[in-house]
């Protein structure tokens, strides 16, 4: 076989290698806006996490859970994901245009250490919900390091429960760190 055939061979295995990502990416695109609704998708673009179903995240994202862990609550934002367990918070960003790549972070819940909820008056009402947690590998040190991570939803969306299992966990986690 000549290096011309060859090299076409190759550009072809690519070019069906990207349309097969693309394709990848629209079904789950598609299956997060079957599992939100229209009103998810309004949301969505507006900048709000909205509501999604736990089967719905169980399917696409089950592969990120740790062995005995299981999805509590879960919201949508586009493509990107906000999934509660029953150990952490894990942050899904997919990226580029195909959204086939992802950045996944989690955020340890016993290290979540303090908790602010914010809501707006007029216009688009909406509440901003941030919460504080401790970065540093050693929460029990002086000078531990913190970071905070604010979620935007909204309007008529009960934010009230997540903000006070937030709460409750920063309350516990710091009696027992401060223990």
């Amino acid at each position: 076989m000549a290096l011309k055939d060859m090299m076409k061979d190759m550009a072809n295995a690519a070019v069906s290698q990207a349309q097969s990502a693309v394709q990848d990416a629209i079904d789950r695109d598609q299956q997060t806006i079957n599992g939100q609704g229209a009103s998810g998708v309004v949301q969505g673009v507006m900048g709000h996490y909205s509501e999604l179903l736990a089967e719905s995240a169980q399917q696409q994202y089950g592969m990120y859970l740790m062995r005995g862990e299981s999805f509590t609550r879960c919201f949508a934002l586009v493509r990107d994901k906000m999934l509660f367990t029953d150990r952490r918070i894990v942050f899904i960003d997919h990226q580029g245009m195909t959204g086939a790549k992802a950045a996944v972070v989690s955020i340890d819940l016993q290290s979540i250490v303090g908790v602010r909820l914010e809501t707006a008056g007029m216009g688009f009402d909406h509440a901003e919900l941030s919460f504080a947690y401790i970065t540093s590998p050693y929460y029990k040190v002086q000078g531990v390091q913190t970071e905070t991570k604010t979620l935007e939803f909204p309007k008529g969306f009960d934010v009230q429960g997540l903000y006070s299992l937030l709460s409750e966990l920063a309350y516990e986690n710091v009696r027992r760190i401060n223990a």
